[in-house]
């Protein structure tokens, strides 16, 4: 039912618009498949134990600098 009414108000749209909502869709589509950066430093072993040491690492201990 929802369907039917986002199609009806695509339909009553001008073509230069209905490609527009094309091109929103497939970018919408797109992002939903791009991996997070939680996944993506999740899945490296070097980058998660970093982030592992750092949140136990005591706040006395921490530079209060950054360094890069």
């Amino acid at each position: 039912m929802f369907s039917d009414k986002i199609t009806s108000e695509i339909d009553s749209l001008p073509l230069q618009y209905q490609k527009e909502v094309f091109d929103f869709i497939l970018f919408l589509k797109n992002k939903i498949k791009e991996e997070t950066d939680t996944d993506y430093l999740s899945k490296n072993p070097e980058i998660k134990q970093s982030i592992i040491n750092g949140l136990n690492t005591p706040l006395n201990e921490c530079s209060k600098e950054v360094n890069f």
